[in-house]
C-alpha cells in the first residue's frame, strides 16, 4: 500500500511538470495562428504571472524538493512568451515593457537569493490566491465582454485544472501549507469556469427561421 502511495505521488510529481513545460503551447499556438487578442487578457495575463512568480520564489525560499515546484519555472518562461505576443499582435510592445522586466528580473532575484526576510514571501504567498483568482476573472469579464473565445484555447485550460488538482495531492503529502493549498483551490474552481464559459461561447447560435 506504501509503495502504491508512493508511486502516485511520483506519478503526480512527474505528470505535472511534463505538462506544464507544455500547459501554455496551445495558448500560445492558437494565438500565433489567429493573430488576434480578442479573448484574451492583458491584465489577466500579467496577474497570472505574478501569482507563478511569488509561487516560484516562496518554494525555492522555503527550500522544498525541485521536483515540488519544477512546473514554476517553465509557467514563468511560457508566461513571459506569451504576454509578450499579446503586448506584439495589441501593438504595445515600448522602452517600457523592456524597463518593467528589468525591473522584474531585479525582484525575482532580490526574492529568491534572501535579500528579503522570509517573512515577506509568506504575506506574498498568502496574496497569491486573491492574485490568481484576479487573473481568471479578469480573463472570464474579458470573455464575456467580447462575447469571443476563439483566441482561447480549452486545452491549456484543462491542463491547467489537473495540474491543480496533482498539486493539491502533492501538496497535501508534504503536509498542511494554508497558503499553497487555497491557491490550488480557489484556481481549480475559476479554470473550471473559464473552460465552461469558453466553450458555451463557442455553441454556434440558434436563430429561429422566420416563416413567410
Amino acid at each position: 500500500m506504501t509503495d502504491l502511495y508512493s508511486l502516485s505521488i511520483g506519478f503526480a510529481n512527474i505528470s505535472t511538470i511534463v505538462l506544464c513545460i507544455v500547459l501554455k503551447v496551445p495558448q500560445i499556438i492558437s494565438l500565433v495562428k489567429s493573430k488576434s487578442t480578442t479573448g484574451l487578457s492583458l491584465p489577466g495575463t500579467l496577474l497570472e504571472l505574478t501569482s507563478f512568480t511569488i509561487g516560484l520564489c516562496y518554494s525555492v525560499s522555503s527550500g522544498y524538493a525541485l521536483s515540488s515546484y519544477l512546473e514554476y519555472p517553465f509557467l514563468v518562461g511560457q508566461d513571459l512568451l506569451l504576454l509578450a505576443l499579446v503586448l506584439h499582435y495589441s501593438n504595445q510592445i515600448g522602452t517600457k515593457w523592456f524597463a518593467a522586466f528589468g525591473a522584474y528580473s531585479a525582484v525575482v532575484y532580490a526574492l529568491t537569493s534572501g535579500m528579503f526576510p522570509g517573512a515577506l514571501l509568506v504575506t506574498l504567498m498568502s496574496l497569491c490566491t486573491p492574485i490568481s483568482a484576479a487573473s481568471k476573472l479578469a480573463q472570464l469579464r474579458t470573455m464575456h465582454a467580447s462575447q469571443n473565445s476563439e483566441s482561447v484555447s480549452v486545452l491549456t485550460w484543462s491542463i491547467a485544472v489537473y495540474t491543480c488538482v496533482t498539486r493539491i495531492f502533492t501538496t497535501l503529502d508534504r503536509g498542511f501549507d494554508a497558503p499553497l493549498l487555497a491557491n490550488y483551490s480557489v484556481s481549480l474552481i475559476l479554470n473550471l469556469a473559464i473552460i465552461f464559459l469558453a466553450l458555451k461561447l463557442r455553441r454556434p447560435s440558434k436563430k429561429v427561421k422566420k416563416t413567410e
